[in-house]
């Protein structure tokens, strides 16, 4: 019989809840993974890798920029962390959930990592994603935009 080892541990990038406030109150970007990435077809939030040094705020920047070409208004570190078992790399993945505010005018423009966007509130967002732990956060952070900011957020800055 081996040694017995443990499950890897990683928080390889982020989590980004992008929102934008219009006339009818808070929406949620949702997007759906191209047909040639990982998790194809999938509706989630954005995700995105730490490289180098950076900091969490900038790869919010970079990646929001990338992903979408929008730029965030403000930032927001939440109490959140999304976490799930990958089966590519054989690992658990922690991932800080952020808030990235963006102006209600703003336009996607996605990049071939993803096919399809939504701006969508909580119900038909809640219902649109393809994770559990997706749905709690879209909960969570909706109660929380009641106030916003919400009291436990941390502002951050790139």
């Amino acid at each position: 019989m081996g040694e017995e080892t443990k499950i890897k541990i990683e928080s390889p990038g982020v989590n980004v809840a992008v929102v934008k406030k219009d006339d009818d109150g808070w929406k949620f970007l949702i997007l759906k993974r191209a047909d040639d990435v990982s998790y194809a077809g999938c509706w989630g939030f954005m995700t995105g890798g730490k490289r180098g040094a950076e900091s969490v705020a900038q790869v919010v920047a970079r990646e929001l920029k990338e992903e979408t070409g929008l730029v965030a208004s403000a930032m927001w570190a939440t109490e959140y962390l999304v976490q799930f078992y990958e089966p590519e790399f054989d690992s658990i993945w922690i991932l800080p959930l952020i808030v990235a505010v963006v102006p209600s005018e703003s336009a996607v423009k996605l990049s071939p990592e993803n096919s399809e966007y939504r701006w969508l509130a909580r119900t038909k967002a809640k219902h649109l994603v393809s994770w559990k732990n997706l749905v709690e956060a879209i909960e969570h952070v909706s109660e929380e935009l009641e106030i916003y900011p919400a009291r436990n957020w941390v502002h951050i800055k790139p």
